[in-house]
């Protein structure tokens, strides 16, 4: 976004925000060259703020309001989300949902946000999926990517909880898209500096190409599954 705004000045950058169960369009954040980057969180644009007639509602697993500046998951109500999935009334029944004493459908997006003001946008923190817990402490991967993006001044950087256990995950691994292996061992030392040892990544593996999926979006799914295939291994 920094860039495009620097390449074309006198133009509007915009992100746009939403599931395509929503429509697409549910929020905006126009993008500001002295404001964006002090807004924006694990180097991510933020999500914004409602667009006209969409509700926004950040919730917790019990799905009540958390409170200001904590984060939780997306809700999305408004006239143009979606009534269901085609022919699937289970799958429709788990994402679109009622609150109590609401007579409102919300969908469920499954994004991970926060507002840290009433007057500051919704920032992206990553996919509920994606948060973690190891010993006890709840861990936001988007955190981690973005640290190893710049600490190995890599486009593509994931992290991924491994082994998994009951709980969620014993440790982490990472994975950064590089034309050429780098140095895994000062990799991690200089991760060390910036991130409590809870974080830091146990292995990492660098790969010409990240894995996508049909979305062209990093399949996690696939590098989770050459974990545990063996693929991936020291």
């Amino acid at each position: 976004a920094a860039q495009l705004a620097q390449a074309a000045p006198n133009a509007v950058v915009e992100n746009v925000y939403g599931p395509t169960e929503c429509t697409v369009d549910a929020a905006y954040y126009r993008w500001d060259p002295l404001r964006g980057p002090q807004e924006s969180e694990h180097g991510i644009v933020p999500i914004g703020f409602a667009g006209p007639q969409v509700g926004l509602l950040i919730v917790d697993d019990k799905l009540e309001c958390v409170p200001q500046g904590e984060p939780g998951e997306l809700l999305i109500s408004g006239p143009q989300v979606t009534p269901g999935y085609w022919q699937d009334p289970e799958r429709t029944a788990k994402a679109f949902i009622r609150l109590p004493g609401q007579d409102v459908v919300y969908y469920r997006t499954g994004d991970l946000v926060r507002q840290p003001t009433p007057d500051a946008p919704i920032v992206y923190l990553g996919r509920m999926d994606q948060q973690i817990k190891i010993s006890g402490v709840r861990i936001e991967l988007g955190e981690i990517e973005q640290i190893l993006r710049e600490v190995a001044g890599a486009e593509q950087a994931v992290a991924i909880g491994w082994p998994r256990s009951d709980s969620g995950a014993t440790g982490i691994v990472a994975f950064i898209e590089a034309s050429t292996p780098g140095d895994s061992v000062a990799l991690r030392e200089a991760l060390k500096q910036r991130l409590p040892s809870v974080m830091v990544p146990r292995d990492i593996f660098f790969l010409a190409t990240l894995p996508l999926n049909v979305n062209s979006k990093v399949d996690r799914k696939a590098l989770l599954e050459g974990l545990e295939s063996g693929t991936f291994s020291r």
